[in-house]
């Protein structure tokens, strides 16, 4: 990658600082705020993933609090970093009054390993993304390293910790069913969006890194708005086969949506918002209509041909307007305009189609039932 390209980025992106002992290509950031309990498990099965995978691992804790929250917790494990508790490959970034969640937490991390690699280096480092309440299997690293470094970013497949409290395990239980059923339906839609957005449960090479524009500063859902942004501008892929991430199944209200939110409504007796399948059936159908490449030179004609709602979706979002002017700045070729297809037709329109979709239909069906 072009060191003009780097230092572009890290110019509009100032990084805290990053030293290491010595230079490494491969970096594992952790946010950490009260979780002083988990960090040590947490650092403690990275050293040993990386040690069993025979390469060096810078590991990052960000240790941070929002303005107006009890810092105890933070200001004691900055202590017992400034004091040796912790090895060498193992450095911490302090930012106390933290404004933008974790999402900013994982950039100023991020960001911060990346002002350490040389341009030159970019497409063979990478960065994986932890909890600090989280733990890896031994092969965390020798099982998905080379795969990462083809380019773009991985999704790692996972499973939660078990919980001692029967209710939060059958919650947790229920969650993750729920995330791979939306994920399994996705990639039957022949969505390309088709993979987990975990926040703990990633990796990605350096320069998708910076194409994609770095980590998003979000208080919840940045991991979602990344993976989009790294699709768009690289490739995500998720990797199969048994777990090599183990979150915590604890029940949090820190943030708006995500695994904390979910659990605590499920334990509370409240159910998911489980999209219906023929939601996806309408999501097939409509993907399948715009991949000829006929049907996105001649889009009017296409939406003519799709149903009702799919076509009351696709006015409102003013895809006909805005397509007119992707079209007229693409190269001539099929492969650039589905590209641009999929970029304007991202995994958040996904997911509002689908709820368009499941709005609509019971808008219908309440609406026969009431005329009837």
């Amino acid at each position: 990658m072009k060191s003009f390209d780097v230092g572009k980025y890290l110019r509009k992106n100032p990084p805290p600082e990053c030293s290491f002992q010595r230079k490494c290509s491969v970096a594992v950031v952790i946010p950490a705020y009260d979780e002083n309990d988990s960090i040590d498990s947490t650092v403690d099965s990275v050293i040993s993933a990386a040690k069993y995978a025979e390469i060096e691992v810078a590991i990052i804790v960000v240790i941070n609090y929002p303005a107006g929250a009890q810092k105890a917790e933070s200001e004691k494990l900055y202590h017992d970093f400034q004091n040796g508790k912790f090895p060498s490959c193992v450095q911490a970034i302090y930012l106390p009054e933290l404004t933008g969640g974790v999402g900013a937490a994982r950039k100023a991390g991020m960001d911060g390993f990346i002002s350490t690699v040389p341009p030159e280096d970019m497409e063979k480092s990478a960065i994986y993304s932890l909890d600090a309440d989280t733990v890896v299997a031994r092969d965390y690293f020798l099982s998905t390293l080379p795969e990462i470094l083809k380019g773009g970013a991985v999704s790692l497949p996972f499973t939660h910790q078990k919980s001692s409290d029967c209710t939060i395990q059958q919650a947790i239980e229920k969650y993750e069913a729920y995330l791979h059923r939306y994920a399994d339906k996705l990639e039957y839609a022949a969505s390309p969006y088709a993979f987990f957005t975990i926040g703990s449960a990633f990796a990605v090479r350096c320069d998708s890194y910076l194409r994609a524009g770095g980590m998003k500063i979000r208080s919840a859902g940045e991991d979602f708005y990344f993976l989009q942004a790294v699709a768009k501008s690289s490739s995500v892929r998720q990797l199969e086969g048994k777990p090599l991430v183990f979150p915590s199944p604890r029940i949090s209200r820190r943030v708006p949506f995500g695994t904390g939110p979910a659990v605590a409504s499920l334990v509370e007796g409240k159910a998911l918002n489980e999209i219906p399948d023929a939601a996806f059936e309408e999501l097939k159908v409509f993907l399948a209509e715009f991949a000829p490449d006929e049907a996105l030179k001649n889009v009017p004609e296409t939406i003519g041909k799709l149903s009702a709602v799919s076509r009351e979706f696709i006015v409102a979002e003013k895809f006909p307007a805005a397509w007119e002017r992707i079209a007229g700045n693409l190269p001539d070729t099929p492969e650039k305009r589905q590209k641009a297809f999929h970029e304007w037709f991202d995994a958040l329109k996904t997911l509002k189609f689908l709820h368009f979709f499941s709005d609509f239909s019971k808008f219908t069906v309440d609406n026969k039932h009431f005329k009837g």
